[in-house]
């Protein structure tokens, strides 16, 4: 059996720069479409992570897809199905109206949300002790941040200090929230 050895520095920097040129361009166009459409904030941010989303869920599945063969695929292909569940969640509010009618595209967002939540629950299940604990910590540094911000608000809200904020731009923070704590519990744990 041969000993894998790590990418010579010049191929993890063109990796990391064509990640980076993805990113970029991703939140360039982002950023025009928000633009030039005057979106309100709640789906304008709501439209950034749902890109972002489905564009982890891209990455994610061609990494997958490139990998070699004696590598186990674990449990990839459920986060890549979940990642890109939750963009397309998030779209359809945003768009489908322009197509079907708003009852047809609630009972979408219920399919898909049955479809995401079985999928997250087979993740739990065959899921290693490591993405447990990643997907433990994740959910605690998101609700305690959470916690923390939606009592200054309350309070701030109570006291007349700040407006109102819509359901759906809540929404959107949490899921801000999530993927930053996502991304600090994943780098911690890739650290250690």
């Amino acid at each position: 059996m041969t000993e894998d050895r790590p990418l010579p520095l010049p191929l993890r920097l063109a990796g990391m720069a064509v990640l980076a040129g993805t990113g970029a361009v991703t939140g360039g166009l982002v950023a025009r479409v928000v633009d030039d459409g005057g979106v309100p904030p709640d789906d304008a941010l709501n439209l950034f992570i749902a890109v972002v989303l489905i564009a982890m869920a891209a990455i994610s599945a061609g990494v997958l897809a490139l990998r070699p063969s004696r590598y186990p695929k674990g449990c990839g292909v459920l986060q890549v199905v979940v990642m890109a569940l939750a963009g397309i969640m998030l779209l359809v509010p945003l768009y489908a109206t322009r197509w079907i009618s708003s009852e047809l595209a609630f009972g979408l967002v219920l399919a898909l949300l049955a479809v995401q939540t079985f999928a997250n629950l087979l993740l739990w299940r065959r899921a290693d002790e490591m993405l447990r604990r990643i997907m433990v910590e994740t959910g605690s540094l998101a609700f305690w941040t959470l916690q923390l911000a939606l009592f200054l608000y309350a309070s701030g809200e109570r006291l007349g200090l700040t407006d109102g904020v819509t359901a759906w731009g809540m929404i959107a923070v949490l899921m801000a929230v999530y993927l930053v704590a996502s991304a600090i519990v994943a780098a911690r744990r890739g650290l250690k």
